[in-house]
């Protein structure tokens, strides 16, 4: 039987977890959007357009795994609910690209392309934390079999309530 001191530890463990993969997927992303911006700003594209550009295809990249590593223990995902998510992380991701632009042009004549393109990943990264923690990945609840009470599906799993169901829709 677990206790609440073990409980709130537990707590403590998953977030600060899911805290680091959340900085080393953005890390992964920002070395992609860096990569997309030096790559086209020096086959001549406006370095703010060029990082835009990196910008969008470092999202798509960030969503993936975000969705499979940052938030993965949190809910199965069905086709259906994958492009909702996808749609709704995209949302996030332009006012996010909106965000880390605007940071980006202020800053990158002073500083130059990787400070600023840093500053700018920094000051969408609040925005598209909190947005994807607490709207995009939240946990799903779903009804427990017997009790009565909500869990996610994954601690149901974990905990065996799936061997509690019958095998098929009929009761015997």
């Amino acid at each position: 039987m677990r206790t609440r001191g073990s409980n709130r530890v537990e707590d403590l463990i998953r977030r600060r977890r899911r805290q680091l993969l959340f900085v080393c997927v953005g890390a992964s992303c920002f070395l992609a959007q860096l990569g997309t911006l030096t790559a086209l700003s020096s086959a001549g594209v406006a370095r703010p357009t060029a990082n835009a550009i990196g910008f969008v295809l470092s999202a798509q990249l960030n969503f993936a795994l975000s969705l499979r590593l940052t938030w993965g223990d949190r809910t199965r995902t069905l086709p259906r609910a994958l492009w909702a998510r996808l749609a709704s992380y995209n949302g996030t991701a332009l006012i996010a690209l909106g965000v880390n632009t605007l940071a980006f042009t202020l800053a990158y004549r002073r500083l130059g392309s990787l400070p600023a393109a840093a500053v700018g990943v920094l000051s969408g990264m609040c925005v598209t934390y909190l947005v994807c923690d607490r709207l995009i990945f939240r946990p799903r609840r779903v009804p427990a079999h017997a009790s009565g009470s909500t869990s996610s599906w994954r601690a149901q799993r974990a905990a065996g309530a799936h061997r509690h169901a019958p095998a098929s829709g009929m009761h015997s």
